[in-house]
């Protein structure tokens, strides 16, 4: 986290002690609608210990990776979002007045998940992340907002670093977020098995990671450990474009939380964006040529063939005479 206060960017900070609060009529629910759930004494609260911030243009208010020690709300300006993901930075996002950033570091006390930087001189209030943690644990309508941001946004980043997904024009990639349903699983468990038939839903990795695995063809009781998938990817595409059960087992090796999206509104976008069906088609073509060349090692060509590339239909359907 860059030290704001020692920054040749910043410009000036100040105290929102009783006597700034009537000229700071913005620092309210109209402005923030996330402040219109808390109660006239944390409202006061937040008020009385908040700071103001203004920086310069291409300042990174958060570095990801980062544990930010604070909540903002943007008083004026405009903040952009970054994310990286296998070694490319996407832009994810924007900030306006009126939002607050930061939710997701301040409500699970991890490292940010995205860089924010300003594109614009920008005015913020920061509040400090300890004191927003102590209305979070007393005030539930709180707790559910903020978590309905972080949510929200983590699924809406996950879906624009993902290569396949971030082909979707932006208002499609709404309406998946919208239709689609947040899950959670513990370390340990399984999200799908090799071979399972139940083949309805693609998932997309919120937070956490998960190892995916192949039974060893030779031995039932071994596991051919063939990829792990983070923040970003996706999983169980490749039984939407083969239209056969799971091709690999799914084992959450840390808290994992998805975003679960109904393999009929996949199929339906692969009818309308081509591109998307392109990319939706490489994606899984790829990952069955490493599954072969991990196979390779065990099996005779064929057999490994049969169990992995043989699997994937032609990319444009014959047509029928």
């Amino acid at each position: 986290m860059i030290n704001l206060a020692t920054s040749e960017s910043y410009i000036h900070t100040r105290l929102m002690s009783e006597e700034f609060t009537e000229e700071l009529p913005e620092f309210d629910g109209r402005t923030y609608p996330i402040l219109a759930v808390l109660f006239p004494d944390e409202l006061h609260f937040f008020r009385s210990i908040a700071t103001t911030i203004e920086l310069a243009a291409d300042v990174a208010v958060i570095l990801e990776g980062e544990l930010s020690p604070f909540l903002y709300l943007v008083q004026s300006g405009v903040l952009r979002v970054n994310k990286r993901h296998s070694n490319e930075i996407f832009e994810v996002g924007s900030i306006t007045p009126g939002d607050i950033f930061s939710e997701a570091s301040v409500l699970y006390n991890s490292p940010a998940g995205a860089e924010v930087r300003t594109i614009e001189p920008t005015v913020l209030y920061q509040i400090p992340a300890d004191q927003v943690r102590e209305v979070l644990d007393s005030n539930d309508r709180f707790m559910r907002s903020i978590s309905q941001i972080a949510e929200r946004r983590a699924a809406a980043s996950a879906l624009a670093v993902n290569p396949i997904f971030a082909i979707l024009p932006q208002a499609v990639r709404e309406v998946a977020l919208y239709n689609g349903q947040f899950i959670s699983i513990k370390a340990g468990d399984v999200l799908m098995h090799e071979g399972d038939a139940d083949t309805r839903f693609m998932f997309i990795v919120l937070s956490g990671e998960a190892e995916i695995s192949m039974q060893h063809p030779r031995d039932p009781k071994k596991k051919i450990v063939i990829a792990r998938a983070t923040s970003g990817d996706e999983m169980g595409e490749i039984s939407v474009i083969t239209n056969k059960p799971h091709a690999a087992t799914v084992v959450a090796t840390t808290t994992l939380r998805l975003l679960m999206l109904n393999n009929q509104s996949i199929q339906a976008w692969r009818k309308r964006y081509s591109d998307f069906g392109y990319a939706l088609y490489a994606c899984v073509q790829h990952k069955l040529q490493h599954s072969l060349g991990a196979l390779r090692n065990i099996v005779d060509d064929n057999e490994a063939k049969a169990l992995t590339t043989g699997t994937l239909p032609p990319l444009e359907p014959k047509k029928e005479k």
